[in-house]
């Protein structure tokens, strides 16, 4: 309702401001054509007194005023005739029927209408009463009606053509804004002549906070991460020094306290001198897309068994190492003794469980900046940094030293020993496979010498 009313008083400001041209258009043309001012009297009078009274309704009462609206010409057109005839009234009058068509309502055009023909059929009444026309015929008047029912005809079609069109149009918005109230989009606008920031409710879905508490940027940029900080306003400077568009991925903190990923697009906007006015553009939430990216990597490079790190990784960090200079770096290769019989025993269930509690002890036995893989069914790696023949001996010892007790595995109790192979590179430049077939040769010499226990390689 209030949207048929804003409609309806938006098109009344215009038909005003037409009206208010057509009624000086009309009286100068009198004026030129021979009229004087004391015969425009009374259509000065009616013309005034119309925009006057639509002035004063068209705010308060825009119905009223936009029936008035329809009807006021045609009254001036009467007022207008006592002046005498003048053929430029029956171009008037035919302008008046075409003003409805402005509110695209079939209705009005009928009003208007009926409104023209009777003023026509008057018009024809003291014309002929006043024989005016001499040798003119009352069946003149056929062509009148004839024009007003092309006229109306004409207005059904163009309006049922408009508004099949605006019908579509609005349910294609309808469609969209359905789409972004129930995806995370949530468009701004950022006005520099105000410093103001305006933003769709998507905000709120997004940060939990109402839209109207971020009236400018500031409170937007206190939501940011601390490390994505620079980057954000750095696109921010871009947009309105440079004028750039910009694509960019940060960090948010919600109210709640949880991070959320977005994707922030800005465009500045130029007005038709060139001049920066606002920029425009919309946030994107893609946590989900960013968690499954993270998760999709993190498949990549972690064995899903065990939850280790897998080659990839541990070839990866080893080159990052040696980028960094390091030195002194140690390969241990350990392999379960045995660990086929646990399988053929208990199954392979049971293979795993062990396989997962192995590799916890494991990660026990190391420091933070070590390194250790599962390089693949009971095998695994672990990458001593800033270490030596001696500290990988120790930690050679502490982990057969935890194997040494026992396993429990869904109600079973299990006794697994391992064999560690280790191989030491003083320079850190040798390639991993390499590390790995030399560490592997001091592996099988562990298990020659009777399992349970490590073997260095000194090549």
């Amino acid at each position: 309702m209030m949207n048929r009313v804003h409609d309806v008083h938006f098109k009344n400001n215009i038909l005003l401001k037409i009206l208010s041209g057509f009624y000086t258009v009309s009286l100068g043309v009198h004026l030129l054509t021979g009229g004087s001012l004391a015969d425009l009297l009374i259509p000065v009078s009616v013309a005034l007194g119309s925009v006057l009274i639509l002035l004063g309704l068209y705010r308060r009462y825009p119905v009223v005023a936009m029936l008035l609206m329809i009807s006021s010409p045609y009254l001036y057109l009467l007022s207008l005739m006592a002046t005498g005839l003048n053929p430029f009234n029956f171009i008037l009058l035919g302008f008046a029927l075409l003003l409805s068509l402005i509110y695209l309502d079939i209705r009005l055009v009928m009003l208007s209408g009926l409104l023209y023909l009777l003023t026509a059929m008057y018009w024809s009444r003291v014309l002929y009463g006043a024989e005016m026309v001499a040798g003119s015929e009352r069946s003149d008047l056929l062509y009148v009606v004839i024009f007003d029912l092309y006229v109306i005809a004409f207005s059904w079609v163009l309006i049922n053509l408009v508004q099949g069109r605006w019908g579509k149009s609005e349910r294609g918005l309808t469609s969209i804004n359905h789409i972004l109230e129930n995806i995370d989009i949530t468009t701004w606008v950022y006005d520099l002549g105000s410093s103001r920031l305006s933003l769709s409710p998507g905000i709120t879905r997004l940060t939990g906070l109402p839209a109207d508490t971020f009236t400018d940027f500031r409170a937007l940029l206190e939501l940011v991460e601390p490390a994505d900080l620079p980057l954000v306003q750095l696109s921010l400077k871009e947009m309105i020094i440079d004028r750039k568009e910009v694509l960019l991925e940060c960090r948010l903190r919600r109210i709640n306290g949880d991070i959320c990923w977005v994707q922030l697009r800005g465009t500045p906007q130029l007005n038709e001198l060139g001049h920066l006015v606002h920029l425009e553009g919309v946030l994107i939430d893609i946590t989900e897309s960013k968690e499954r990216e993270e998760h999709m990597e993190y498949l990549a490079y972690h064995d899903d068994l065990t939850g280790l790190p897998n080659r990839a990784y541990f070839h990866m960090r080893l080159k990052q190492y040696r980028s960094e200079g390091a030195m002194n770096m140690a390969l241990m290769f350990i392999d379960l003794d045995n660990f086929k019989d646990i399988n053929d025993t208990y199954g392979h269930h049971i293979g795993d469980r062990l396989l997962q509690e192995l590799a916890d002890r494991l990660s026990r036995q190391i420091r933070e900046s070590d390194l250790i893989c599962r390089l693949g069914g009971d095998e695994f790696l672990i990458l001593l940094t800033n270490s030596d023949e001696t500290h990988a001996s120790t930690v050679a010892q502490r982990i057969n030293a935890s194997l040494a007790v026992p396993f429990h595995c869904n109600h079973h109790r299990l006794q697994a020993t391992a064999s560690i192979g280790i191989y030491y590179s003083a320079d850190g430049c040798e390639e991993l496979d390499q590390m790995i077939n030399l560490a592997d040769e001091a592996m099988y010499e562990a298990k020659r010498s009777g399992r349970n226990q490590y073997a260095i390689n000194h090549t």
